[in-house]
């Protein structure tokens, strides 16, 4: 015989009781629950919540560094050309020619 919806929870209530599993909630934007979706995909794990228990799971099993290393988050490097620096000062020196405020100029010695 089947077991009644209440009989399922039951037991599954005490498989959790007896596994000591625990609930974690966390919200997350848009952008990083598309970014979940795709990895799940590519995986192709079925359930996001296996996908998130195997990462961390990987993340345990790094070094330090290793984990520092993949944990730091991506900063987007500017660089500005010298031909941009030097465009930027002069087009500056001409605003502040044709309109001086209260603004003390002092030329650079070199553009860095």
């Amino acid at each position: 015989m089947a077991k009644s919806v209440q009989e399922r929870s039951a037991k599954a209530a005490q498989k959790r009781l007896t596994v000591a599993e625990k609930e974690l909630r966390h919200k997350v934007r848009p952008g990083i629950e598309q970014a979940m979706e795709r990895i799940r995909l590519r995986s192709k794990v079925p359930i996001i919540s296996e996908v998130l228990q195997i990462a961390i799971m990987k993340m345990d099993l790094m070094r330090d560094d290793e984990l520092a290393d993949f944990l730091s988050y991506p900063r987007h490097e500017i660089v500005i050309s010298e031909n941009v620096a030097r465009k930027f000062y002069s087009e500056s020196m001409r605003e502040l020619i044709r309109e001086p405020g209260d603004e003390t100029v002092q030329a650079p010695n070199r553009l860095e």
